[in-house]
């Protein structure tokens, strides 16, 4: 049984889980951004979400723009340092009433 399943036992949906995706986000102060992928990681504790925004970064074209929910505060303040060691671009955090999105550019 993967580690993954184990924990969706103990929640009301599975935790981390990534879609494509094709929208237009109005980020402040940056404007608006096509998004092609959502990793969903509410609920999901480190390193999960860096775990699952790299897998689906692997999946995602140079360029593309990946969007990254999340309610773990201690997992938000690594994106930025991800981003740059993944070569990516941090593009914003934006607060939501009940979590965290993070935009992250994929390199070239």
């Amino acid at each position: 049984m993967h580690v993954a399943s184990l924990l969706d036992l103990f929640h009301d949906r599975p935790v981390g889980t990534s879609s494509p995706v094709v929208k237009d986000v109005d980020i402040p102060d940056l404007g608006r951004v096509h998004v092609v992928h959502a990793v969903d990681c509410l609920g999901a504790m480190c390193p999960r979400p860096q775990l699952l925004t790299l897998k689906v970064l692997g999946e995602t074209g140079p360029g593309q723009v990946v969007e990254v929910m999340l309610d773990n505060p201690t997992a938000v303040e690594g994106f930025p340092a991800l981003a740059q060691t993944l070569g990516c671009t941090h593009l914003a955090t934006v607060r939501d009433a009940d979590c965290w999105r993070v935009y992250l550019r994929k390199g070239l």
